[in-house]
Parts: structure tokens; C-alpha cells; sequence
């Protein structure tokens, strides 16, 4: 637990650059990205706390579908690469 509090100290300080919102938009997304239940849940009930607009929140979610999807594409290249017939 300690170091939990720590790592979020180090990792959202006080007088950081970022504003409330857009870090748990970036939090909420890096959970999703994770897979973390916990954490999914903890932003979801912290942005509506924080009153962000449900639009923000489903931008959100987009973009880190899009994310996900163009980092399997790129992991596909090479399966791609394999399927191109070889020249004779």
C-alpha cells in the first residue's frame, strides 16, 4: 500500500502539468489498456465525481480501441509478410 501511494505521488504530483480531468482520462485509459477491473471501475467512478462529460469519457474509450486495434495490426505484419506469395 505504502508504495502504491508513493508510485502516485512520483506519478501525479500535487503541482503536476496535467489538470484533474486529463488525468483520469489518461488513468482510465491506461486501465483499459491494462485490463485492470479495479482500476477501470476506480476512474469510471472518479470521472463521474469529477463530472467529465460523458462524451470526453466515450472519446476516452475510442481511442484506446483504436490503440489496441492498431497494435495487433502491427504485430500482424508478420503474418501478413508470410501470405505474400514468394517470386519466382
Amino acid at each position: 500500500m505504502w508504495e502504491h501511494l508513493r508510485s502516485r505521488g512520483y506519478a501525479m504530483p500535487a503541482e503536476g502539468a496535467l489538470d484533474d480531468e486529463t488525468r483520469t482520462l489518461i488513468y482510465l485509459a491506461s486501465a483499459l489498456a491494462a485490463s485492470s477491473k479495479a482500476c477501470i471501475q476506480a476512474m469510471a467512478d472518479k470521472a463521474k465525481i469529477q463530472g467529465i462529460a460523458p462524451a470526453k469519457v466515450l472519446e476516452t474509450v475510442r481511442i484506446v480501441r483504436f490503440a489496441l486495434a492498431t497494435k495487433v495490426i502491427g504485430y500482424a505484419e508478420p503474418v501478413f509478410a508470410a501470405m505474400v506469395p514468394e517470386k519466382k
